[in-house]
């Protein structure tokens, strides 16, 4: 018990110094660049596109990069709830642990705020308010109704997809010139997801050391996470296609919507779900708590994987 206190000091540590203010990160009134790329088409997918004009493809880039931000803000209201449960849990308990999870807790606040603020800016600079989904308590509400290992495990999955998207489509992008304000973005958010994987890690260590026959159970609820968050994702799809035939004024023929729709959604996939998966950090977080947690993710991947 000793040496996980330090890690959750340590975590605390780290937080404290890569902590950022949202008004000085995107203060209220920031106006966005509808110029240029928010996203790598890596995570996009629109350059492929082929019946779209150059124009068309940059707005539908700009499209998904917005509901790309809304869905972290949507998703993270889970994310409030789990982290606020789990410090609730250490009252009267470890007091350098729940005060890791309540910084946990402030900063996914913090995050779905950061997010909320940049669609804001979007819907008042883009040629159309976008359509997004808004049934995110209702979504929170299923989620949490799974046992905690479960969720932690898909939160795992989740935080890490951020730094992998980082790390391949932004730090390491050479070959696009994306808006350098939504890069910062993305990378201040990164650096505070990655103290929170360390505490879903550890606090999945925990219920393991006092249960470790429910991880069974807790793998089956991720994979039923992951195909309730690919509805999700399509359900968003089909706003975006609809904020994008408003935004070029036509409607597309039945042949250039099936188009759309099947490369968007393999995009939509492979970007939420399926670099999550391969990520190199979530196999070997699941390979320590239990070998069998990393061969069950390894075994459904291909479902949502493709090159």
């Amino acid at each position: 018990m000793q040496n996980q206190t330090l890690e959750y000091q340590s975590c605390i540590q780290s937080s404290e110094r890569v902590s950022w203010r949202l008004d000085e990160l995107l203060p209220g009134d920031t106006t966005l660049d509808f110029s240029r790329r928010f996203l790598s088409d890596a995570l996009t997918g629109t350059e492929a596109i082929g019946f779209l004009s150059a124009e068309e493809r940059l707005m539908l880039n700009q499209i998904r990069s917005n509901s790309y931000a809304h869905l972290f803000l949507f998703l993270e209201e889970y994310a409030v709830a789990l982290a606020s449960q789990r410090a609730g849990l250490e009252l009267h308990g470890n007091a350098t642990h729940m005060r890791a999870l309540l910084r946990f807790t402030e900063e996914e606040l913090k995050h779905q705020q950061l997010f909320a603020r940049f669609t804001g800016a979007f819907a008042r600079g883009f040629k159309v308010v976008p359509a997004l989904l808004d049934n995110q308590v209702e979504v929170a509400r299923a989620i949490m109704a799974k046992s905690n290992l479960g969720v932690l495990i898909f939160n795992l999955h989740m935080e890490l997809m951020t730094q992998q998207h980082y790390q391949e489509t932004v730090r390491g992008n050479k070959t696009e010139t994306l808006d350098p304000l939504f890069c910062n973005l993305l990378k201040h958010h990164w650096l505070e997801e990655a103290q929170h994987t360390r505490l879903d890690f550890l606090e999945a260590q925990k219920i393991l050391a006092q249960a470790p026959e429910t991880l069974d159970a807790a793998l089956a609820e991720y994979s039923e996470l992951l195909q309730a968050l690919r509805g999700t994702l399509n359900a968003q799809l089909e706003l975006d296609l609809r904020t994008l035939e408003k935004a070029v004024g036509r409607t597309f023929t039945d042949a250039e919507r099936q188009e759309l729709t099947t490369a968007q959604e393999r995009s939509y996939v492979r970007g939420f779900i399926g670099m999550g998966m391969k990520a190199p950090l979530f196999l070997s977080r699941l390979r320590a708590l239990s070998p069998t947690a990393e061969q069950h993710v390894l075994a459904l991947a291909p479902t949502y994987y493709c090159d």
